[in-house]
C-alpha cells in the first residue's frame, strides 16, 4: 500500500501530493506505525529514500496524534541547516503548518502537535543535560552513524515521557533512524546482529538502495550507469550496493600507502609453502591472528596474508585461540612448520593462575596439541612503531625493491582494520576505546589489532631489510643536514 503526505483540501481546491512512497518506504513506515517494533533503522546506501521518508512519518504522525510532540535529531544545528531543512522545505505540507519557531526549530501544526529539529550537539554536550527536560512522544535520528551511540539511548530513555492532554490513546514510544554504511558503532550494535539474525526482537533494519528507489531511477534513468562509471569498484559497494563490510580511506591511516585497488586480490593459501603466523593478544573485540607466505618474486619477495583467525568471544583466549588456529590448519591439510610473529610482551607471565604461563604459551601450546611444531620468531625487542610505520609504508608505496605486499579480498576484518586505523600525534597508533555494546561498564580499543599483527610479521620477517631502511634514511638525513651547513 504506498503511502503519501498531501495538502488539505478544505484549504485547496484540489490536494496537492507532496510525497508518495515506494514500496521500500512503505515497508519502513509500517513497521514504525505497526506497533511491533521500538527501533527501526532504514537505508544503508546513498538515494535510498531515507530522508523523505523520515520527514514523512514525522508529518504523518503529527497528523494522527493531535498535540504530540517529536524530535528529529542530526549531529548538530550547521548540519541540519544544511542536510536537512533543504529537503523539509521540499516536503512540507504548508496548509497544515501552523508557525515554524526559528529560535526553537520546532515547526508547530494546525492541530497543535510539533517537529522538534534537535541538534545533537555531543562536542559541546558530552552530558547530554539538553535531552534531560525534553518531553517527546518519539525520535527520529538522520544519519545515527554521525551520531554517538549514548544519544540513542538517551532517546529512548526520553521517547514515551511526553503525555499528550486529552488524547485517549497515546502514541507508542517509538525510535527511528537513517543511516549509511558505517564502520563504527552502528555496524557493531545494529548491522552485525541484524546480519547474524541475532538483533533483538523489537529492533528492526531496513536496507533500502537506489535500487529499491524506483522514481529516482525512473526519472533519471542515465545515474546509476554514472555512479558505475565515476566510483571505484569499492566506493560502488559502499555507497550504491550498500556493502557495510568493506571500510574506505579518510585520510591519517597509519597505513598510509595501503589502497584497496592496489593491494588487495583474490588469493588462497598454498599448503605447500610455509605459513606464518602473526597474533596479538588483546581480548576486545577479539585476539587477532592473521596468516601468511612468502612467495619468492625473482630476488624479491611476495608477501601475501592469505587468511585471518580472529578469535571472538567465546573463543577470545590463549589457549581456544591457538586451538582455533591448530583446527583450521588441520582442516586444510597443513604439515609443516608454524612460524610465530607477535608482540613480545605476550610472553609476559599472568599472575592469574599457579601456573602463571603467558598468553604465547597458552597460544602455542594449543596449536602443538593440534599436532603442530611451532618456531618463535618474534624479536627479542620491540623497534618503534613510528619507524615501523615509515617501513611498511615505503613497501605499500613500492620504495623498497623486491618487497611487495598483497591481502587476500576475504580478508574483511584485516582489510577494514588496516584502513580505520589512524596515525597518533607521534606516529604511534592511534587506538580508539569504545563502550562494549553488551558488556555494562566495559570499553575496549576496537581498532589497530590486526594492524599489529601486520606490522609485527613484516618488521620480524624482514628485519635486515627494515635495518637497511633505517640506516640509508640516517645517512640521508645526514647528508642533507651537511649540504645545509
Amino acid at each position: 500500500m504506498s503511502s503519501s503526505i498531501e495538502s488539505d483540501e478544505s484549504i485547496l481546491p484540489e490536494k496537492v501530493t507532496l510525497f508518495e512512497s515506494f514500496p521500500k518506504q512503505d515497508e519502513f513506515i509500517n513497521a514504525v506505525t505497526g506497533g511491533e517494533f521500538s527501533f527501526v533503522l532504514f537505508g544503508g546506501a546513498i538515494r535510498g529514500g531515507k530522508t523523505f521518508v523520515l520527514l514523512a512519518i514525522f508529518c504523518l504522525l503529527c497528523k494522527v496524534f493531535p498535540g504530540s510532540r517529536w524530535a528529529l535529531v542530526r549531529k548538530n544545528l550547521p548540519t541540519i541547516k544544511k542536510n536537512l531543512y533543504p529537503s523539509w522545505n521540499k516536503i512540507k505540507p504548508d496548509t497544515f503548518i501552523d508557525k515554524m519557531n526559528n529560535e526553537t526549530h520546532t515547526v508547530t501544526f494546525k492541530n497543535g502537535s510539533q517537529i522538534i529539529f534537535f541538534p545533537e550537539n555531543y562536542a559541546q554536550d558530552k552530558d547530554l543535560d539538553r535531552w534531560k527536560g525534553l518531553e517527546v512522544n518519539g525520535f527520529g535520528f538522520e544519519e545515527i552513524n554521525e551520531c554517538q551511540q549514548v544519544s540513542l539511548f538517551k532517546a529512548f530513555e526520553r521517547a514515551g515521557s511526553y503525555i499528550v492532554p486529552g488524547l485517549k490513546v497515546q502514541p507508542k514510544p517509538i525510535v527511528m533512524a537513517t543511516c549509511n554504511p558505517t564502520q563504527g558503532w552502528v555496524k557493531q550494535l545494529i548491522y552485525t546482529p541484524w546480519k547474524n539474525k541475532t538483533l533483538k526482537k523489537t529492533w528492526h533494519y531496513i536496507q533500502s538502495r537506489i535500487h529499491d528507489n524506483l522514481p529516482l531511477l525512473a526519472a533519471q534513468p542515465d545515474y546509476l550507469p554514472s555512479l558505475k562509471e565515476n566510483l571505484n569498484i569499492y566506493e560502488y559497494l559502499v555507497y550504491v550496493d550498500g556493502d557495510w563490510d568493506v571500510q574506505l580511506k579518510t585520510g591519517g591511516e597509519w597505513l598510509r600507502g595501503f589502497e584497496l585497488s592496489k593491494h588487495v586480490r583474490p588469493l588462497d593459501y598454498d599448503i605447500s609453502n610455509m605459513l606464518h603466523i602473526s597474533m596479538d593478544s588483546n581480548v576486545y573485540p577479539y585476539i587477532a591472528v592473521t596468516v601468511w607466505q612468502l612467495v619468492k618474486n625473482g630476488t624479491g619477495w611476495k608477501i601475501r596474508q592469505v587468511h585471518e583467525l580472529p578469535a571472538a568471544d567465546p573463543i577470545n583466549t590463549g589457549t581456544m585461540a591457538g586451538r582455533h588456529v591448530g583446527e583450521w590448519l588441520n582442516a586444510i591439510e597443513y604439515k609443516q612448520r608454524v612460524m610465530i610473529y607477535g608482540d613480545r610482551s605476550t610472553k609476559n607471565r599472568n599472575n592469574i593462575d599457579e601456573n602463571k604461563k603467558s598468553f604465547f604459551q597458552l597460544f602455542t601450546e594449543a596449536i602443538i596439541k593440534e599436532g603442530f611444531r611451532i618456531e618463535d620468531k618474534m624479536l627479542p625487542n620491540a623497534p618503534p612503531v613510528s619507524t615501523i610505520a615509515d617501513f611498511v609504508n615505503a613497501i605499500l608505496a613500492g620504495e623498497i625493491p623486491g618487497l611487495e605486499i598483497e591481502i587476500a579480498e576475504h580478508c574483511r576484518e584485516s582489510i577494514n582494520d588496516y584502513i580505520e586505523t589512524k596515525t597518533d600525534k607521534d606516529g604511534s597508533m592511534l587506538k580508539v576505546r569504545v563502550p562494549h555494546p553488551t558488556i555494562e561498564k566495559l570499553t575496549y580499543e576496537k581498532n589497530g589489532h590486526l594492524t599489529d599483527t601486520f606490522k609485527d610479521f613484516i618488521v620480524s620477517a624482514f628485519n635486515k631489510e627494515y635495518l637497511a631502511f633505517l640506516s640509508k634514511r640516517k645517512k640521508s638525513n645526514l647528508s642533507s643536514l651537511s649540504a645545509i651547513r
